[in-house]
């Protein structure tokens, strides 16, 4: 049998051959290496964590939980860090998220191990991969508009048809969803992907938008420093708030209830 002759063309296909063949195994082994490694991510609970010797929480911008004094960052939030390191003898890092997705998914893939900004039970969330952790009874939420408005709403029923501005990836979207149901008229949703809540009172309160959404907390502290705003029609009852854990983490979830009893 005669060989084919090696011409230019046929040596290229095979150069091209050995080349893909060498691609694929080396490859091969990085691939399983990456699913390893994301699967030892995900999977971070207290003796990881104490391990590494640094517990991770994340909260917005929004809330009273960052103000800013004399240059440094304070609020409820490094309040709760200086807490939790004085209790469990862990470095507490403190991360800002105001977009609620790329939070979830912080926390989905062990970059922060704590969210601890109030979520709504009404709120869409992955329970098979988060847990609710500390629920209580919070505030209502409340609208926020201005009360020289000519279009002031006293009464949940007139905010049919009307537009609510949210942060982008706002937990309480699914909140005005059922509160639209329940008054049988559609009430509009716009997201800013720019401002987070407290930003976005104050452009209420400039005219440049007719309504957003405030928790209790954030209603309270805009009558403070906000007095164009009115704040005081509450859209819902007293609503069941909670932070958020891996669901794979029941011995942290442990932890953190003996040092915030």
């Amino acid at each position: 049998m005669t060989l084919p002759k090696l011409t230019p063309r046929l040596m290229g296909y095979l150069l091209a051959l050995l080349l893909a063949l060498g691609l694929m195994y080396y490859l091969r082994p990085r691939a399983g290496t990456s699913r390893d490694s994301e699967v030892a991510i995900v999977q971070r609970d207290w003796p990881e964590i104490q391990r590494e010797g640094v517990l991770r929480i994340l909260s917005a911008y929004t809330d009273g939980a960052v103000e800013i004094k004399d240059g440094l960052r304070t609020g409820a939030i490094y309040e709760l860090a200086r807490q939790l390191t004085a209790r469990s003898g862990l470095r507490v890092e403190v991360v800002l998220e105001n977009d609620w997705p790329r939070a979830l998914e912080a926390l989905r893939h062990g970059e922060v191990d704590l969210i601890a900004r109030p979520l709504a039970h009404t709120s869409e969330v992955d329970t098979l991969s988060f847990r609710p952790w500390r629920a209580h009874s919070a505030a209502p939420l409340y609208l926020v508009q201005r009360r020289d408005s000519a279009q002031l709403i006293r009464q949940q029923l007139a905010l049919g048809g009307k537009t609510l501005v949210l942060p982008e990836g706002s937990p309480y979207t699914l909140f005005v969803q059922h509160l639209s149901e329940e008054i049988g008229e559609p009430i509009h949703l716009s997201y800013d992907s720019l401002y987070p809540s407290e930003q976005l009172a104050m452009r209420v309160a400039a005219g440049s938008i007719d309504y957003t959404l405030a928790t209790g907390r954030e209603a309270e502290r805009y009558g403070k420093i906000l007095p164009e705003l009115d704040c005081s029609l509450p859209l819902s009852y007293t609503i069941r708030e909670a932070w958020l854990l891996r669901r794979d983490a029941p011995q942290l979830a442990d932890s953190l209830s003996r040092w915030l009893p």
